[in-house]
């Protein structure tokens, strides 16, 4: 009789830690990217294949005039899809995007966050001089249940509103990049 309840206990162990996570969330590649923020080639990405992602850009930034931006825009835009693996019996949400750059005069920074079919939490501001931005969006939107590939959305656009201005998405080592840091949630399916 002890040997049976050993053997029920332990199968129950791997059957409930088999379902817990048999695999895990992470996103995949490829990513697209598109706009006048983030042309061909002026964009990095690390951070595939885990839960945690990282972009930085090279000419994504706005001035007015225009000629003081990599751009040599006053207004640029990047709008990029991301899919993100889901293990079955479960959904995701964005969590966290932490945005850097620097800006000076009258600018914003515009950014959209959802689902491929949802839409999401729209948020605008406006830096000043060294920025980090950190949007805070647990549980904004859920992916669908059951799906083991979602395409998570990115739309986000810079603008320089007042003469002179300037503004770019930038990493915290001044390099002239920004960077983006995407973490992901997840939750069995409701």
């Amino acid at each position: 009789m002890k040997v049976l309840k050993v053997a029920l206990a332990a199968a129950a162990v791997a059957l409930f830690s088999s379902q817990a996570h048999a695999d895990s969330v992470f996103f995949k590649a490829p990513m697209n990217f598109a706009g006048t923020g983030c042309p061909a080639g002026s964009m990095s990405v690390t951070g595939e294949n885990t839960d945690t992602l990282t972009v930085m850009f090279d000419k994504y930034d706005a001035a007015k005039p225009n000629s003081k931006a990599a751009s040599k825009m006053e207004r640029t835009g990047c709008s990029f899809s991301v899919p993100v693996h889901v293990p079955q019996g479960f959904q995701v949400s964005n969590m966290t995007a932490d945005w850097r750059g620097y800006a000076e005069g009258s600018t914003e920074l515009f950014r959209e966050y959802f689902f491929a079919g949802q839409t999401g939490p729209k948020v605008r501001s406006n830096p000043k001089s060294n920025y980090t931005l950190t949007d805070n969006l647990q549980h904004a939107t859920w992916s669908p249940c059951n799906a083991r590939e979602v395409p998570m959305r990115i739309n986000s656009s810079v603008r320089a509103a007042g003469n002179p201005s300037y503004i770019s998405v930038d990493s915290i080592d001044l390099h002239n990049k920004v960077k983006l840091v995407f973490h992901l949630s997840s939750r069995a399916c409701r």
